[in-house]
């Protein structure tokens, strides 16, 4: 039977902060995801987004996720709120397809 140390973690191994570069690069990479969705969905982007968080949270929750690093911090919340929009979006962009 072995027995494992664990070693003290070295400098090298500690979590560097990141440069003003790469969060930049950070958020401009949220905003490419966010016009890829646009672009590729057009007028159906807002209801592809939102449904697409509400289930993502969802799942997150599913698999014992408790927290979001999202504003309003609890996923289900989170969910119900993107599952409305969704909902909403929705419903306007068929109304006229369904002549009501």
């Amino acid at each position: 039977m072995s027995t494992r140390r664990e070693s003290p973690v070295s400098e090298s191994e500690t979590p560097r902060r990141k440069t003003k570069g790469e969060v930049y690069e950070g958020i401009a990479f949220t905003f490419c995801k966010a016009a890829t969705i646009v672009l590729i969905a057009q007028k159906w982007a807002l209801p592809v987004a939102a449904g697409a968080a509400s289930v993502f949270f969802i799942l997150a929750v599913w698999h014992g996720q408790k927290e979001t690093r999202c504003v309003l911090r609890v996923p289900l919340l989170i969910a119900t709120f993107w599952g409305a929009v969704c909902a909403v979006s929705l419903y306007g962009l068929l109304r006229p397809l369904l002549g009501r």
